[in-house]
């Protein structure tokens, strides 16, 4: 029963503890209750008040029991007030964020401020689950989102921001760019931790130089006293405000049982400012403040950095409705309006100029064109459309204009399905643990079991020394050095490939790198240039090669079509007049009073009769033709990087099998691969086809990395254990890799590969050293034979020790360095 009171007959003194909701201290006079767990508890405002009520009344008394900090203070009217959200019921702001599910229910997704921990993702949940038309709710603690499924006809969408905000938290839509401001007041809270904790280390190291010099050469009682309780202060705000992270984040996993780095390094910094306070008020023993601050400050130091590494080069994810245009020219009536794309609706009719990106799928009604599809199937020659043809959101028109009939909205459209695919490759991505995760519950009971045995006994040899040895076994075997094996290794190993021209968007990516037994390759833009070249020119007539190329640039110059981007750089004929273009077969045009025509072969037929077939040989081939004769067959065809051949041997040398996976059905697959050695060929494969066959190779044991640079390797590079996206790659693609390869050069793959074994095995190496050091110098601590000022000093060169090791890897080439 929970019952809220304004004047209990037997409550607590309103003076004598702070707000049990929110912990701010209760004004002087005010005798606001709730009654949770049996007991009444203050509260400070008419708002908290509520908030307590509504929760214990909910059965949820639990939360107090679970919660890492106390709530955010909520507004004074803490009963949901829907009011204010009403804007968000409107279609069109809903749409911003929501999204219409098959069965008329809605999804949306909030951005929650004040979340503090897992116990605010429990309440929040276990409070909106019961609510009727809540089909499912789910709160991401790491991103400070809520996933939330409901029914629109019994709950409006106000009514949920009302309810979460009267938990005590702030909702918003969720969007990227409030996102990235949440993000940045992360990164501005860290920095003042740090900063507080570097100027807090300079002030009591002033004070310990002091004291020690005082020590050797004599200072009066009342001088030292002074020093020791001005850095006590000092100190224990740095513990409070700079060293609270690490002892939330053990506290928060020690509840849920879990044992955890942090764990020891809480207890080392509380224990060692503890007994330092009690030798500075029983004026006895050392004082270790300077250790305490300094410790705090290097492992924030060290945290920060890292985690700045991480934001610095990781790339957010990619929203592909945005690539789409923001308003479509319709039809309504006799008139053509231009509108909002989120108002246009099914069956209307659109147009769709020649050069713009197609809006939404739609049934072409009027027109023929050509549409570049490379969004889906990573290719570049264009599709021709006609009356009929579906046409799909994302792609681009590249010849004429377009009228063509809505199917829907963005989220009913395959560029939407596309995404939508890449969200479940990112949640069905194996989840790699590093190999300090796996022994670091072992290893820090260990350290616990032996710091209290050593302890129990010290009490029985010498009660006084119980206390110093017990804190020397425990500093000593603080495992720092194991904690930074791993990341100094990644984040070494990560600037070393950013400088020689690879971004690491997730360090994890190199321990899994380091294993890859597969290594697929897209074909498109990946192992070839991504764009059409001149491969071959099959002469037919009187014109020299050079003649026929001058005459057939100085056609399609008149061209945007992809194929003339293959002529861009040859010298072209000038003059040419009275051209003309054919959707979907050619281009004719005179010079100098003759008339030339290139193209298809059907086309090129119509003026020149015998024309002869093209040659045997799988090229896109043109024609190059005069009412007299047949000039020229001209081959195009996509050019293989300079890089691929030595690449595909390189990786073929080291035990890697190779594979390639690519959205072209031609037979130019096959041959590229029969060409450069690679036996697993997979052709004209969907995105979802692609990500399928990793996921086999997966489920049959292998380690796959992936190489693209398309929107539609998008799900498949999220997929992979590790994957790379190279410089042309789309935003989409980018985002997805965990390696981007910024100069185009293909051979990026094979270093980055040698790079993340070095960095494998100097990781292990630093594992070695960390656990060699902790089971041979616990050993002299727990004998008393280690003071507690040299065992934070072997701890800090163990640590520096595990860290210089793994700067090896900033050297230019992993194979220059011996192992």
């Amino acid at each position: 029963m929970t019952r809220a009171v304004a004047e209990p007959a037997a409550a607590p003194d309103a003076l004598s503890e702070p707000c049990y909701h929110c912990g701010e201290p209760v004004p002087e006079g005010l005798q606001l209750y709730t009654e949770i767990g049996g007991q009444q508890r203050s509260m400070c405002c008419p708002g908290c008040q509520a908030v307590a009520a509504m929760i214990a009344g909910s059965g949820l008394d639990s939360f107090y029991q679970q919660r890492t900090a106390y709530s955010e203070r909520p507004s004074a009217n803490a009963e949901p007030d829907s009011s204010q959200y009403l804007i968000y019921d409107q279609p069109e702001l809903a749409a911003t964020f929501c999204e219409n599910n098959d069965d008329g229910s809605v999804s949306a997704r909030l951005l929650l401020g004040g979340i503090t921990c897992a116990a605010c993702t429990w309440l929040i949940e276990q409070t909106l689950a019961p609510v009727p038309g809540v089909v499912t709710a789910a709160v991401n603690l790491q991103q400070s989102r809520l996933d939330i499924r409901f029914d629109p006809q019994q709950l409006p969408l106000s009514e949920i921001f009302a309810r979460v905000e009267a938990l005590g938290y702030r909702p918003q839509p969720f969007q990227l760019s409030a996102r990235r401001e949440q993000l940045r007041a992360e990164y501005r809270a860290d920095l003042r931790r740090l900063g507080v904790a570097g100027f807090g280390m300079m002030q009591v190291g002033m004070f310990a130089v002091a004291l020690h010099a005082g020590d050797i050469q004599g200072i009066q009682e009342q001088y030292q006293g002074l020093l020791r309780a001005v850095s006590l202060l000092v100190s224990g705000f740095i513990v409070y405000y700079s060293a609270g992270t690490f002892f939330r984040t053990a506290w928060r996993h020690l509840k849920q049982g879990a044992l955890v780095m942090d764990l020891p390094v809480a207890l080392a910094i509380g224990l060692a400012w503890l007994a330092s306070a009690y030798a500075t008020f029983t004026g006895s023993g050392q004082v270790y403040f300077d250790s305490v601050v300094m410790f705090t400050f290097f492992l924030l130091l060290g945290r920060f950095l890292e985690a700045r590494v991480r934001q610095r080069h990781a790339s957010n994810w990619f929203d592909a409705q945005s690539s789409l245009p923001d308003a479509i020219r319709v039809r309504r009536g006799e008139q053509w309006l231009t509108v909002p794309r989120s108002q246009v609706e099914r069956g209307e009719i659109m147009l769709v100029q020649a050069g713009q990106t197609i809006a939404a799928d739609a049934t072409v009604i009027a027109g023929n064109s050509a549409v570049r599809e490379d969004t889906f199937n990573g290719e570049h020659l264009p599709r021709t459309v006609a009356t009929g043809d579906i046409i799909y959101a994302g792609t681009l028109n590249v010849e004429a204009a377009l009228e063509a009939e809505v199917l829907g909205s963005y989220a009913e459209s395959r560029l939407a399905a596309l995404q939508r695919s890449v969200e479940v490759a990112e949640t069905e991505k194996p989840q790699l643990a590093k190999m300090a995760d796996r022994i670091a519950s072992w290893f820090v009971a260990g350290v616990l079991l032996v710091t209290s045995a050593t302890a129990i006994a010290w009490w029985q040899i010498a009660p006084e020394q119980t206390l110093w040895v017990a804190l020397s076994v425990l500093v000593i075997s603080c495992p720092c050095a194991l904690a930074l094996a791993t990341p100094a290794a990644l984040t070494s190993a990560a600037s070393a490939l950013r400088t020689s021209g690879v971004i690491v968007r997730g360090e994890n990516a190199l321990e899994a790198l380091s294993r890859t037994t597969h290594l697929l390759f897209d074909k498109t833009g990946t192992l070839t240039e991504g764009r059409l070249a001149v491969r071959r020119v099959e002469l037919l007539g009187e014109l020299d090669e050079q003649q026929a190329l001058q005459l057939a640039a100085g056609l399609q110059h008149w061209s945007n079509h992809p194929v003339s981007k293959a002529f861009a750089h040859i010298e072209s004929t000038e003059g040419f007049h009275d051209v003309s273009y054919k959707l979907g077969a050619g281009l004719q045009g005179s010079v100098n009073g003759q008339l030339y025509r290139i193209g298809s072969e059907a086309y090129c037929r119509e003026l020149c009769p015998g024309l002869p077939p093209p040659p045997d040989d799988p090229l896109y081939w043109i024609a190059l033709c005069n009412p007299a004769q047949a000039l020229a067959w001209i081959g195009l065809d996509d050019q293989l990087r300079q890089e691929s051949p030595a690449v595909v041997q390189a990786a073929r040398a080291g035990g890697l099998t190779l594979g390639l996976l690519t959205g072209d059905s031609s037979p130019q697959g096959k041959l590229l691969a029969a060409g450069l050695g690679i036996d697993d060929v997979r052709t004209g494969m969907e995105p979802q086809q692609k990500m399928q066959r990793v996921q086999e190779l997966q489920a049959a044991g292998a380690v796959v990395s992936m190489v693209g640079d398309g929107l539609n390797d998008a799900p498949v590079l999220s997929v992979a254990d590790s994957s790379f996206a190279v410089a042309g790659a789309t935003d989409l693609a980018r985002t997805q890799a965990d390696f981007v390869i910024v100069d185009d050069d293909l051979a990026r793959v094979t270093e980055t590969w040698n790079k993340a074994r070095a960095c494998r095995r100097i990781i292990l190496q630093n594992f070695a050293w960390a656990l060699g050091y902790n089971l041979s110098a616990i050993p002299l601590a727990a004998t008393g034979n280690v003071p507690p000022w040299a065992a934070a000093i072997g701890m800090s060169l163990s640590s520096l020790l595990v860290v210089a090791n793994s700067l090896r890897l900033n050297r230019r080439r992993a194979q220059e360095i011996q192992y």
